[in-house]
């Protein structure tokens, strides 16, 4: 008997088993207890990169009767999440890679097994007749040199997500660093300095800004002429096209860092949970499940035809040392990184005064301006960076307050704006009406486009429904006349919160016509949704 036949008749006398138990609980319950397949959950802490892998999972859950619970978030957040949380609430992590929790002390001690599932490598992908005109082909790769000198001309400009919040950009930095240090080994905490002055000549030619690898791609669908690049997974790459064609596919001829995918089980696991974690692992691991994900995802898998693997490109070494990648992204975005400059518009009327609100909203706010963080953590990094400006238009029925600052260089400098910043914010008032649309219109009017080295952008909280001044017609008639006399505009996304008694739908309505996303508030805690906006600024 095939390991692969003994696998399916184990599953079908689970699912017989399963359907057995079903019978003997309360008919209420049936329909639940059909749906998971006995009810065995596997909590994950996982990246959303896996989100594809939903359908299978779904399969997995009806043939094995385990189901896996994931909570979502970044690699960053997540394994420090992990790490601070004596007493998690999770069973497994499965993050694109766990490189980053390995540099921690304490991170070895956190995984009791560990399986790699699948393979991308984080590439670049360029429409076809920008790979054209740069002389880029399957047989003459340029190295991640010449992809800087290639930014430094003007001849390239891309999109990329934030390193602070998505894997892919996060590996980007990473790899670059890493082969444009010229040391040929690990990148090592002195080498830091030394590569900043390329990473601003990098820096210089982003275009279009995201927190996640896949709403990356979505707005480079919505116009592939606005930038002439992504950098994202090769898998996520490869399923791309722009006018019916596929992207050429950039392997930076000196290396890059392939994200492994390992699902890992986290140590204190009970032997129920074991075997549940077994079984997933066997689940995946099989060949027909491998076949599935590699043609599915575009992933490498051990299913993986010989013709079809992984390019030959030198696997560049990650980081040995916290301190590397904790500085390595500090001078990023302090140093190197286009400085954003955003627009807070933030409804304080009379429904804010409701409950905890305004308690949460400054909480929220903390994320930017707060009490620092400790130094090197992901928590600093979501703090307002050097040279970056922010406007807090504070509104109601009408606006209620404007504070515009732009952070110095110098810590003490740095510091007192963010004091000052942290003293304004702490006077908002809840009072009067909503007026979101006005609100946004007075964000759009002031904005300076005349700097095209910043990225700009604007984030809408409201707790209420729009009742007083322009209404949502209005406003797009008017963004519409706007856009016409100012194409800048077109380039500046509008973010809005879900929080209270919003409507979602008006929310929504308005993150598409101005080309954002609407980030829900309604959970644990506003400030986490906060902390996922950040990524996108």
């Amino acid at each position: 008997m095939t390991a692969q036949l003994a696998q399916k008749l184990r599953a079908s006398w689970q699912r017989l088993l399963a359907a057995l138990a079903c019978l003997l609980v309360l008919p209420g319950a049936l329909t639940s207890c059909a749906l998971l397949g006995g009810g065995d959950t596997l909590h994950v802490l996982a990246g959303s990169e896996v989100k594809d892998l939903e359908p299978i999972l779904d399969d997995m859950a009806r043939e094995t009767g385990v189901t896996i619970e994931f909570e979502y978030v970044g690699t960053l957040d997540g394994t420090e999440m992990l790490l601070n949380t004596p007493d998690n609430e999770w069973d497994a992590i499965w993050f694109p890679s766990n490189r980053y929790l390995s540099l921690f002390p304490e991170g070895a001690n956190a995984v009791e097994a560990s399986e790699s599932i699948m393979r991308s490598p984080v590439v670049l992908g360029v429409r076809q007749d920008v790979a054209k005109r740069l002389g880029w082909s399957d047989d003459s790769q340029p190295s991640w040199g010449d992809v800087v000198d290639a930014v430094d001309r003007g001849d390239l400009t891309y999109g990329m997500t934030s390193p602070i919040s998505s894997n892919s950009g996060f590996t980007t930095l990473v790899q670059l660093a890493t082969a444009i240090s010229g040391t040929g080994t690990v990148l090592e905490p002195g080498d830091v300095e030394q590569v900043i002055p390329d990473l601003k000549k990098f820096a210089a030619g982003q275009q279009l800004a995201s927190g996640s690898s896949g709403w990356l791609v979505e707005k480079y669908l919505e116009d592939p002429q606005a930038v002439d690049g992504i950098f994202n997974y090769e898998s996520v790459l490869r399923g791309v096209k722009v006018d019916n064609k596929p992207l050429h596919i950039v392997h930076p001829s000196d290396g890059v860092i392939t994200s492994d995918y390992p699902l890992a089980l986290l140590k204190g696991a009970d032997d129920a949970t074991r075997e549940k974690y077994d079984k997933v692992v066997e689940y995946l691991l099989s060949a027909d499940v491998q076949q599935r994900i590699s043609e599915q995802t575009n992933r490498y898998t051990s299913y993986t035809p010989e013709g079809q693997s992984p390019a030959a490109v030198y696997e560049l070494p990650f980081p040995n040392q916290l301190g590397t990648v904790q500085d390595l992204l500090a001078g990023w975005l302090s140093e190197a990184k286009k400085p954003s400059n955003m627009v807070f518009a933030i409804d304080t009327s009379g429904s804010m005064s409701g409950g905890d609100r305004m308690a949460e909203l400054r909480q929220a706010l903390d994320v930017l301006s707060g009490p620092d963080s400790e130094a090197g953590s992901s928590a600093s990094f979501l703090r307002l960076q050097s040279r970056e400006t922010i406007t807090y238009l504070e509104f109601s029925h009408e606006i209620k307050s404007e504070l515009t600052v732009t952070i110095p260089e110098d810590d003490a400098g740095r510091q007192a704006k963010l004091d000052e910043i942290h003293s304004h914010t702490n006077h908002f008032q809840p009072y009067g009406g909503t007026a979101m649309y006005d609100a946004v219109r007075r964000a759009y009017e002031d904005m300076n486009y005349s700097n095209s080295d910043q990225l700009n952008s604007i984030v809408l909280f409201t707790d209420g429904e729009n009742i007083d001044g322009m209404q949502d017609r209005d406003f797009t008639n008017w963004y519409e006349s706007f856009i016409e006399d100012h194409p800048e505009a077109k380039n500046v996304p509008v973010f809005t919160v879900h929080f209270g008694d919003s409507n979602r739908e008006e929310l929504e309505s308005l993150s598409q016509l101005t080309g954002g996303k609407t980030f829900d508030g309604t959970g644990d805690s506003l400030a986490t949704a906060f902390r996922e906006i950040r990524g996108y600024l």
